[in-house]
C-alpha cells in the first residue's frame, strides 16, 4: 500500500515507522514517505496506518483533520481489536500478553475502554492483583504461544470465569517452529532482523533455548568471519519485517567466507645429475625446463584465483572440474549459474572447459569453485562499459519483489515499479518472463546494500510512445475503422490503445442497447474494432464508437422477422392503450388493447402483466418509423381455427374408415344433427357472440 501511495501526487506520511526495520524505513524516506510520531502539524495530504494498528481515536482525529487515510492494519491485528471489543461488551476485564511499549499493544489498549492490563511474562501474571468476576485473556500477535498458555494457566484461579482467546499469528508460530527445528541441526544460527523487531527477538530467544550459538544481526555487515571458524553448518532465518534484499546479501556474503588461510605452495627442486663438466650447462637448461613444466602441472590455485578447468564429471547437484594441481574442484549447482535449473546436466557436459573462481579449500583437498561468480564478473564488466557509454541492454524479467521487478541482464538487476512504464502499473506479475530493452540508471559494483544495478524502461517507453503518437496523428482520420486494445475500464467507458494514443469509447457508444457497466461487455487487454467518430487535434482527443460497427436491433429484426410470424416476447410495459412487448433486446412492439384478446378488454392489466412471457403475431413492421404492430388475439384465433380444423378432419375420416372396413350403413338414415364446435377460448357475453 505504501508503494502505491508513492506513485500518486499526494504527500504521504506513515504514523510511526512502517515496520520495525530501519532499512525499510530509509527505503521509503528516499521516496519521500517519512514516519511521524503523531498527527499534529504533519503537513501531509494523507497518513498511512501501519500494520500494528492504532486506537480508534487516532482514526477519528485523522478524519477531523481531513487527512486521507490508508489503513494498512494487519487483518489479524484487527481481529484482536474485535476480540477486545467483544470482551468489553460482555463485561470482561482484559489481560493483554505483550510488550507494553509495542505499538500493536498500544493500539489494542485503545479498544479496551481502560479496562485492560498488559502483562509481559509469567512472573508479572503471578503478581497481578484484581477482583474481576470475568477475565478475558488475549495476546499480541507476535508473542510466543507456549509462553501465552503458561501465562493464561497462571491467571485461571484469579476469577470465577476466565476466557482465553489465542490471537497469536499462525505464521508467527510456524516461523518459530521452523527456526527451532533448524537450530537443532546446525552449529550456529543467524537471525536476520532489526533490533527493535519483536518477532525477530522472539526468534532469537527460541533458538537460544535449543542450546545452539545464536546471533541476531541486522545485515551482512554484522557478520564476523573469525567467529564462523568453529561452525561447520550455519542456519539462517529472518524476522517477518526483514526485507528480501537484506536476506539475499547475507546469503551471498556467507558463500564468500573460507575455512582459513590459503594453503602455501612448496617448491620442490629435483636433484640434477651431471655426467661431465662439458655438458653441465646444457643439462641444467633441460632440467630447469622440465622442472618448470612439472611445477606448472603441480600449481595449486589459491582462493580468489580465476582458473580454467575441464569438466570430468556431471551430476544433478554438482560438477567436478579438473583445475590442475592434481586436485579436482567441485561446482555446486547453486554456484553453476544465476539461472534456476533443476540439474547441472541442463547446462554443462563432460569435456567442457569452464572459467571458475576458487572459493575455498576443504580439508580433504577438494576445491570449492564457482562459475556463477566468474560469469557475474564478466557480465558486470560489460554492463559497466554499457553504463559509461549510455548503451541500452537487453534483459528478461525473472520475478517480482517489493517495490519492483528483478531483471536478468547477465546479473540480477532491479527495475523499480515507477520505471516499468511511463505511468502506474497495476500488476507487476504480468511482466514476468518477458524480454525488454533497458537503460542502466544506476551502477555501483561495490554497493553492499540493495541492488548494484538499477535499470529503467520509462524513458524508452516515453520515446516509443512519442514516436507512435506522432505517427498516429499523421495517419488517423474521422470515419476510419481501426483495431485497438482495451487499456483501462472506468464507469463511463473504456480507454482504447490505438497504437501510440488512447481514445475514449463512451459507454453510450458501446452497443445499441443500454449497458450497466462497460466491464459487462469488454475486459482489459481485449482487442476490438472501433470507429473513429470524432477527432480534436487541438486538444488531442479521440472519440470512438463500437455501436456504429454493430447492426442495430431494428436491422436484425427486419432481417429476421416478417409480417405474419408468430414469435415469443416478454411484456415490458403496460399503457392504457395496450402493452409493449420486447421481441429482441432493444426492440419493443405494441399490442393494442383491441389485439389483446377475443373479447372486450377494459384494462390491459386484466389480460397481461409486466415480465409475462407471451406469444405474439407480427401484424406490421415499419422500419422507417421503427414501429411493430403485434397481436395476442390473432395467435389465439389461429390456435382455435387449427383445433376446429383438426376436429372436422377427424369427423370426416371416421366414416371413411368404417366404409373401408365393410360396415353397412342403415337405410333411410335420418339427417345428422348439426355438429356443435366448442371453442377453448374464454367465453364472452352474448353480445360479443353475436
Amino acid at each position: 500500500m505504501t508503494e502505491e501511495a508513492g506513485q500518486d501526487d499526494n504527500c504521504w506520511c506513515t504514523l510511526g515507522p512502517l515496520v520495525h526495520n530501519d532499512e525499510v524505513v530509509r527505503y521509503f524516506e528516499s521516496r519521500g514517505i517519512f514516519p511521524v510520531d503523531n498527527l499534529e502539524g504533519i503537513g501531509a495530504d494523507g497518513i498511512i496506518i501501519r500494520t500494528h494498528g492504532v486506537p480508534p481515536e487516532v482514526l477519528n482525529q485523522a478524519r477531523e483533520m481531513n487527512l486521507e487515510v490508508k489503513d494498512a492494519t494487519c487483518p489479524l491485528v484487527r481481529k484482536v481489536h474485535e476480540a477486545a471489543q467483544l470482551l468489553i461488551q460482555e463485561d470482561y476485564d482484559i489481560i493483554i500478553f505483550g510488550d507494553p511499549e509495542h505499538p500493536e499493544v498500544k493500539g489494542i489498549l485503545g479498544f479496551c475502554q481502560g479496562r485492560a492490563t498488559v502483562v509481559s511474562n509469567a512472573q508479572q501474571a503471578c503478581q497481578w492483583v484484581g477482583t474481576s468476576k470475568k477475565l478475558g485473556v488475549i495476546s499480541q500477535t507476535t508473542k510466543d504461544e507456549h509462553q501465552f498458555y503458561e501465562m493464561a494457566a497462571i491467571l485461571l484461579p484469579f476469577a470465577p470465569e476466565v476466557r482465553v482467546i489465542n490471537t497469536i499469528c499462525q505464521a508467527t508460530r510456524q516461523r518459530q517452529e521452523a527456526a527451532r527445528e533448524l537450530a537443532r541441526r546446525v552449529d550456529l544460527m543467524l537471525i536476520i532482523g532489526d533490533q527493535n523487531s519483536s518477532n525477530t527477538k522472539t526468534l532469537t530467544q527460541e533458538c537460544q533455548k535449543t542450546g545452539v550459538r545464536t546471533w541476531q544481526i541486522q545485515s551482512a555487515a554484522d557478520i564476523d568471519p573469525d567467529s564462523l571458524a568453529d561452525a561447520a553448518v550455519v542456519g539462517i532465518t529472518a524476522g517477518a519485517s526483514t526485507p528480501d534484499w537484506i536476506i539475499k546479501e547475507v546469503l551471498d556474503r556467507m558463500t564468500e567466507f573460507g575455512d582459513g588461510a590459503p594453503q602455501e605452495q612448496q617448491e620442490v627442486m629435483p636433484v640434477m645429475e651431471t655426467e661431465s663438466r662439458e655438458n653441465g650447462e646444457n643439462a641444467k637448461e633441460e632440467n630447469f625446463a622440465r622442472m618448470e613444466a612439472e611445477m606448472a602441472d603441480l600449481a595449486i590455485p589459491n582462493k580468489g584465483d580465476i582458473v580454467t578447468g575441464k569438466v570430468i564429471q556431471v551430476l544433478d547437484d554438482e560438477v567436478m572440474v579438473d583445475v590442475g594441481g592434481k586436485s579436482e574442484g567441485i561446482i555446486p549447482l547453486r554456484e553453476l549459474s544465476a539461472k534456476d535449473v533443476n540439474s547441472a546436466k541442463e547446462l554443462v557436459k563432460i569435456g567442457d572447459e569452464l572459467e571458475v573462481l576458487v572459493l575455498r579449500w576443504d580439508d580433504d583437498g577438494t576445491i570449492l569453485l564457482s562459475k556463477k561468480k566468474v560469469d557475474s564478473k564478466r557480465a558486470m564488466d560489460k554492463l559497466e562499459e554499457d553504463f559509461n557509454q549510455e548503451r541500452q541492454v537487453e534483459g528478461t524479467v525473472t520475478g517480482s519483489v517489493k517495490g519492483g521487478l528483478l531483471v536478468d541482464v547477465g546479473v540480477v538487476a532491479f527495475l523499480p515499479a515507477s520505471h516499468v512504464e511511463d505511468g502506474y502499473v497495476k500488476n507487476l506479475d504480468d511482466y514476468v518472463g518477458k524480454t525488454f530493452n533497458f537503460n542502466i540508471i544506476e551502477f555501483n559494483r561495490h554497493k553492499k546494500r540493495g541492488s548494484q544495478i538499477v535499470v529503467s524502461r520509462k524513458k524508452l517507453v516515453e520515446e516509443e510512445r512519442a514516436r507512435q503518437k506522432e505517427e498516429f496523428w499523421a495517419n488517423i482520420e474521422e470515419g476510419q475503422t481501426v483495431k485497438g486494445r482495451i487499456k483501462r475500464i472506468v464507469d463511463y467507458g473504456v480507454f482504447v490503445d490505438l497504437g501510440g494514443f488512447e481514445g475514449l469509447l463512451h459507454v453510450s457508444e458501446m452497443d445499441h442497447v443500454r449497458i450497466s457497466h462497460p466491464a459487462d461487455v469488454v475486459k482489459e487487454g481485449e482487442e476490438i474494432d472501433v470507429y473513429i467518430m470524432a477527432l480534436d487535434r487541438e486538444k488531442q482527443r479521440v472519440s470512438l464508437s463500437r455501436k456504429k460497427l454493430l447492426k442495430s436491433p431494428w436491422e436484425m429484426v427486419v432481417e429476421k422477422y416478417q409480417e405474419g410470424d408468430v414469435i415469443d416476447g416478454t411484456v415490458v410495459r403496460i399503457a392504457p392503450f395496450g402493452a409493449f412487448v420486447e421481441i429482441q433486446p432493444g426492440v419493443d412492439g405494441l399490442v393494442h388493447i383491441s389485439q389483446l384478446a377475443n373479447r372486450r378488454v377494459e384494462k390491459p392489466q386484466d389480460v397481461v402483466s409486466v415480465n409475462q412471457p407471451v406469444k405474439v403475431k407480427i401484424l406490421s413492421i415499419d422500419p422507417q418509423e421503427k414501429r411493430i404492430g403485434l397481436s395476442i388475439r390473432e395467435v389465439a384465433q389461429d390456435l382455435e381455427e387449427a383445433e376446429v380444423r383438426e376436429y372436422l378432419d377427424q369427423q370426416e375420416t371416421e366414416p371413411a374408415a368404417e366404409q373401408a372396413e365393410g360396415v353397412s350403413q342403415p337405410e333411410a338414415a335420418e339427417p345428422a344433427e348439426p355438429v356443435e364446435v366448442i371453442s377453448q377460448i374464454e367465453e364472452t357475453d352474448s353480445a360479443e357472440q353475436e
